[in-house]
């Protein structure tokens, strides 16, 4: 197993577990065990508990702000789309959401990560926010920074309680009403064109 495998290995164990059980709740020793490595290669590796927790959600982190770049890119510049594209991929990776949310809840560490994170985000708080944000200027270029931020995170935080929501109750309940993933996909375009209108009137 080369040391990139084991890595892998370890944060995906420590993913699990700090999810279930928060950072203060889950041990080095419950990680080398789930991870099936010693204690010794997890400090070789990581250094201590702290740095894994913080790596993992910052390869969490920067792997969505490159979806999203991506996405942006292969949609031409269309935002709509692309913030559609985003919601299929939190439904896509779903247990990795959840976990990382999860963290994020249960620790004090994780206030760290945007201040580790990429500069272009650093101001912004959400991966890619600042995609987001210049993409929003572009529809509405008086807009002022206040209001942009507003905009940004009104429309990422929707996208991600609705995904986070519809993968934890939703489709697993067909009674509840306007809850497939279609019905959802119109709400966040509309939710989108709300906010550009608003924007627009500032």
């Amino acid at each position: 197993m080369t040391d990139i495998d084991t890595r892998e290995k370890i944060m995906e164990a420590a993913r699990i577990l700090f999810a279930d059980h928060g950072f203060e709740g889950t041990s080095v020793r419950e990680i080398a065990k789930a991870a099936e490595v010693n204690v010794a290669s997890l400090n070789y590796h990581f250094s201590s508990k702290e740095k894994l927790f913080l790596e993992i959600l910052q390869t969490g982190y920067t792997e969505c702000a490159l979806q999203l770049k991506s996405m942006y890119e292969y949609n031409q510049g269309n935002l709509e789309q692309t913030l559609i594209d985003l919601f299929c991929y939190f439904l896509e990776n779903s247990p990795d959401l959840i976990s990382h949310f999860k963290m994020m809840m249960s620790s004090q560490h994780s206030h760290h990560l945007v201040s580790q994170g990429s500069s272009e985000d650093s101001l912004y708080g959400p991966p890619g926010g600042m995609l987001i944000a210049e993409a929003l200027k572009k529809e509405v270029p008086q807009v002022s920074d206040e209001d942009l931020i507003w905009g940004m995170r009104t429309i990422f935080s929707h996208i991600t309680h609705i995904a986070l929501i519809h993968n934890c109750c939703m489709k697993m309940n067909n009674t509840i009403a306007y809850s497939s993933q279609q019905d959802l996909e119109r709400g966040i375009r509309k939710l989108i064109q709300m906010v550009l209108r608003e924007l627009k009137q500032k």
